[in-house]
């Protein structure tokens, strides 16, 4: 049976555009689906993403990494600062001479544009208006899929790539619903020159200032860092999203809201001009969710897997939820093309080795994550957690301290895996 003669990808974001280079690279026909009528949109409509070393390597690999360099803001580490605005402590997300890289910050929406040129370049089909419906069928010749305009195909393998309210997860994993986290975030641009940053403070972007209502981010948005993404974190309650949509068209409302919440006098003043003149039009707010952990990432006959944000939500703190997605997509697609050279490989083995390993290497970051979530909280809440609650910067003692997850080894770790199958 040929699981890698066509692959349908559903979900035409960072993952679903990812994952069709992947596979063209390794000679492996797909096609992308994609719900929306066009991937274009303005710079700010979906703000900005931080990319680690990692996730630089894999897009090196796709030979984009030269028009990446031209279009983000280079940086090595997240700065925190107290309420008296001292630097505690730094979080490593790139280092040239350590991991190859430093890490990027780029919007969202000129990534995604740099993903499908390179796929336009290679003739790889990208459809539009095709928004996915439900799986007609799945047998052990291929899986039929249906789209909301009525239209279906068939592939011999399909990817669910499609975010956190995926409908290829409804299928491959019924009844598992995302969990909301209780946090929501609100963020927007702010030109650099009006940032009020005080002398002698000693402040390096991008930071996190922890006030005593919580943390306040500012991180630079353009290659010259000319623009700084604002915004902070904070409890609410769960919504609609009728109700999501509510809040959000009050764009006013919900910044007078956070400005009270906040005690704007009692803020640093680098975060009081944050605040001086917000720009709506580029304010977006984000929702926490997550999804409960998975038993299986495929469907029962093994011809749907979902990947990315469908798998294994994880909140922004980390800085890594892109970089996850790409390393599941070159990780799907190394065992991919294993399977395709070595036919003798079990396909089930082929599937279960995946998402052990990702699996695995998802459970490491939640824990990273609650670290560094831990980080924002004001200083004596943080005190009273035990050790090891907190990340704490190691790396003048340790260099390597975070080589784990900088470094993964990715095509080492699925090289050895296929010898060790081909001597069973």
């Amino acid at each position: 049976m040929d699981f890698t003669q066509d692959v349908a990808i559903i979900g035409g974001g960072l993952a679903g555009m990812a994952m069709a280079l992947a596979l063209h690279n390794l000679n492996i026909p797909c096609a992308v689906y994609e719900a929306r009528s066009t991937h274009s949109a303005s710079k700010t409509s979906s703000g900005a993403v931080m990319l680690s070393p990692n996730a630089l390597r894999i897009l090196d690999d796709f030979g984009v990494y030269p028009e990446l360099v031209r279009k983000s803001f280079p940086f090595e580490y997240v700065y925190y600062k107290d309420a008296d605005e001292k630097t505690i402590d730094r979080y490593p997300l790139g280092d040239e001479a350590l991991y190859g890289y430093k890490a990027m910050r780029i919007y969202r929406q000129e990534l995604l544009d740099i993903l499908y040129d390179a796929c336009y370049k290679r003739k790889i089909a990208v459809h539009y208006t095709k928004k996915f419906s439900k799986v007609v069928r799945e047998n052990d010749r291929n899986v039929v899929i249906a789209f909301d305009d009525g239209t279906e195909t068939s592939a011999s393998l399909v990817i669910g790539a499609d975010g956190i309210h995926s409908k290829v997860r409804d299928y491959v994993a019924p009844g598992v619903e995302k969990k909301f986290m209780g946090m929501t975030a609100v963020t927007w641009e702010t030109p650099t020159a009006q940032l009020r940053v005080p002398e002698g403070k000693d402040y390096k972007f991008p930071v996190s200032v922890l006030t005593k209502n919580g943390v306040f981010i500012l991180a630079p948005q353009k290659p010259d860092g000319s623009a700084m993404l604002s915004g902070t974190q904070f409890p609410v309650e769960d919504q609609t999203r009728e109700g999501w949509e509510r809040i959000m068209a009050d764009k006013q409302g919900l910044i007078d809201a956070i400005r009270k919440g906040m005690d704007m006098n009692s803020c640093p003043e680098v975060v009081r001009s944050a605040m001086d003149d917000v720009n709506l039009d580029s304010m977006n707010m984000w929702v926490f969710y997550s999804i409960p952990r998975l038993e299986r990432w495929t469907s029962e006959k093994r011809r749907v897997a979902i990947l990315g944000d469908a798998a294994h939500a994880i909140p922004p703190t980390t800085g890594n939820g892109a970089s996850q997605a790409f390393e599941d997509v070159i990780t799907l697609a190394l065992v991919l093309s294993s399977f395709k050279q070595h036919p003798s490989i079990g396909w089930d083995d082929v599937l279960d080795f995946w998402q052990k390993t990702r699996q695995e290497r998802i459970d490491q970051l939640v824990m990273l994550t609650k670290q560094l979530n831990n980080k924002r909280l004001p200083l004596e809440k943080q005190a009273l957690l035990g050790k090891g609650e907190v990340w704490m910067d190691e790396t003048v003692e340790n260099p390597a301290q975070m080589e784990w997850l900088y470094t993964p080894k990715i095509e080492e770790k699925v090289e050895a895996w296929t010898e060790e199958q081909l001597k069973d």
